[in-house]
């Protein structure tokens, strides 16, 4: 077989998404028994009570296929953000939206503009679909240019990709700054806004997508259980966007792409706000202990409004490593001269200033 011929052209270049490593390989690399692991902005603590109750429920009923349209949990999330459930769109992973927007809108030789660095599915899904890349350096590596993104827009721009808070900064663009931007986006462009971490930000600038959302115009905006509501290893994102995509996306998606368990775990994670209040505030907290941690250390970082905080170094390959024979696994980006660094528990807050503590002594800087 001549796999070069077999495979499609466009996928040359593109490679698998390397997951972080793992705390068992960091146990046996290190020789520690306690691993903390702050490479893949998980939450720290586990489902909600009532999310785990219904799960459990529906382990009995495992025999049956999902409900394929995700009905019910469809119907609470339109309910609860004020929508119809017809815009509403749930995915194995807002990652799975992300490829189905590119399958029903990008054709061979549009454009899609999208920040770097920035959340790793853009140019993943540019590639799949034959479409030109656009990418606009954030300022500084660190804040958005949205007059350099607007700037970049063409007549055979597509997609534009905003990941709010961004995705691995930590940084937002404001509502003053996207309000200005949405006002000259010309309509042949569909504007997905990737919020994945909205429930995090704190700051009085954000601007909520969902607020600019009518029903007619190309704004989709997406969002995920797997990080505050801690059901990463379920696999259950959703996005709202105008009825005739959200057809389109249902005609193109795998039947039954959600199980029953997510499904469940989702639905039942809707009804305490109370504890997604209480884990952004501890979210905060712990940033903040840790921003005080890495001053006294002359480490520089970036203020987030995510559950990770950007941590700039020179060194970052050096750096990674040492963390790792400290027990503590972050996120490197190659040669990115910086490392992302997921907030924790307490604890971890603390081990992870010991560690950072360490490392310094050991490398004189960071």
């Amino acid at each position: 077989m001549d796999w070069d011929r077999m495979i499609r052209e466009e996928l040359t270049g593109l490679v698998p998404y390397a997951p972080g490593l793992r705390e068992d390989q960091v146990r046996a690399r290190s020789g520690r028994d306690h691993i903390l692991k702050l490479s893949s902005n998980e939450h720290p603590a586990g489902p909600f009570p009532a999310a785990i109750a219904a799960m459990e429920r529906e382990l009995l009923d495992l025999n049956r296929y999902p409900e394929g349209s995700a009905g019910a949990l469809k119907e609470k999330l339109a309910s609860k953000l004020g929508v119809r459930a017809e815009q509403v769109m749930i995915g194995n992973g807002s990652n799975e939206l992300l490829r189905l927007l590119g399958e029903v809108v990008l054709r061979p030789g549009d454009e899609v503009v999208y920040p770097w660095p920035s959340f790793i599915v853009y140019p993943t899904v540019t590639t799949m679909f034959g479409a030109e890349h656009v990418r606009v350096p954030l300022l500084d590596g660190t804040d958005y240019d949205l007059d350099a993104m607007l700037a970049a827009v063409t007549a055979r721009t597509r997609i534009v990709f905003l990941c709010n808070p961004n995705n691995p900064t930590g940084t937002i663009y404001t509502r003053d700054a996207f309000e200005h931007f949405l006002e000259r986006l010309p309509d042949h462009v569909l504007l997905v806004l990737d919020e994945a971490y909205f429930e995090f930000a704190t700051s009085g600038d954000y601007p909520d997508g969902l607020a600019y959302f009518d029903g007619d115009r190309g704004i989709v905006v997406l969002r995920t259980f797997s990080k505050i509501y801690s059901l990463a290893g379920l696999r259950v994102g959703y996005g709202i966007a105008p009825e005739r995509l959200v057809h389109a996306i249902d005609c193109v998606r795998e039947p039954f792409n959600v199980n029953s368990v997510a499904q469940a775990g989702a639905l039942a994670s809707l009804d305490d706000d109370a504890e997604v209040a209480r884990r952004r505030a501890e979210n905060q907290e712990q940033k903040t202990y840790l921003y005080s941690g890495f001053g006294r250390l002359g480490i520089s970082w970036v203020p987030s409004e995510a559950n990770f905080v950007w941590v700039k170094t020179e060194r970052p390959t050096e750096v990674f490593e040492a963390l790792l024979e400290e027990g503590v696994i972050v996120r490197a980006f190659g040669p990115t001269p910086a490392l992302r660094v997921t907030v924790g528990t307490p604890e971890d807050t603390r081990r992870t200033i010991e560690a950072f503590e360490t490392v310094v002594a050991r490398l004189g800087s960071v």
